[in-house]
């Protein structure tokens, strides 16, 4: 009899791991099936006649984004801008973004991911006051010291970003080129009290070109400066950086980007 119960009790315990292993291959497969139908039929969002405004978080450098904006424009030249940081982070030209894991079932992990072929910049603010002309660019700008004031649309759509830090009122307006090679970038400072620094680029090389032209990188795209910008290029400890000065009171800079 004791022999009939522990034959029973031991099938009891087959089909229970029976049971467990089948719960999860199940779980395994539905995983795998929603993975692949997220895949095969992803959330893209296309850019009519006019620019789309997208707020997302975003991945850049390997840390989650929470406070981006990534702007699609006609000409299909695209980029992500950190409203905390008043940084351009990336540039693509091509099809505008996958918005898949911000729109699918609970919207998680709340990722944007771009499309195309991505022109990785800095999350570094753009805007610094520095004790010198040496001293190092800042990585960050704390959470409270950089006061978001929103963004002005333009008569083509296209946003001036408006915020406040390093005690002046700064507007960033980033304009597609005519035929979509480039961008123009204008940076305005109003109400400074001290000179301020623009860091325009950042890599381990920075060549200086002809007519106020630089390439930035391993030739992965290049800069044009105005003469009267008085931009210089300067040794860091992790390569280059292209600066120019912004003097008290109120003053503008506009570069290019082309690649």
């Amino acid at each position: 009899m004791q022999s009939i119960v522990s034959l029973f009790n031991n099938q009891n315990k087959s089909m229970t791991i029976c049971k467990r292993v089948m719960c999860c291959v199940a779980f395994f497969i539905c995983c795998a099936t929603n993975t692949w139908a997220q895949s095969a039929n992803p959330y893209i969002l296309n850019v009519g006649n006019k620019p789309y405004l997208l707020r997302s978080y975003l991945m850049f450098e390997g840390k989650k984004r929470t406070h981006v904006i990534s702007v699609g424009t006609p000409e299909k030249l695209n980029y992500s801008y950190d409203l905390k940081q008043g940084a351009l982070l990336q540039l693509w030209h091509g099809q505008f973004i996958d918005v898949t894991e911000m729109w699918h079932d609970r919207g998680e992990p709340q990722l944007a991911k771009p499309l195309g072929t991505v022109l990785s910049l800095s999350a570094a603010p753009a805007i610094a006051a520095l004790a010198n002309q040496n001293a190092a660019w800042p990585d960050s700008i704390a959470f409270d010291d950089l006061q978001n004031k929103g963004y002005v649309l333009d008569k083509s759509k296209m946003p001036t970003f408006l915020y406040s830090s390093n005690g002046a009122d700064i507007s960033d307006k980033i304009a597609v080129q005519s035929g979509g090679g480039g961008i123009d970038r204008t940076i305005s400072i109003s109400n400074s009290k001290g000179l301020l620094y623009c860091r325009i680029a950042a890599a381990t090389t920075i060549e200086a070109l002809k007519n106020n032209t630089y390439s930035i990188g391993n030739k992965a795209y290049s800069v044009k400066v105005p003469a009267e910008a008085k931009a210089f290029i300067r040794k860091t400890k992790n390569g280059q950086e292209l600066i120019a000065p912004l003097a008290n009171g109120t003053e503008s800079l506009t570069y290019s980007l082309i690649w």
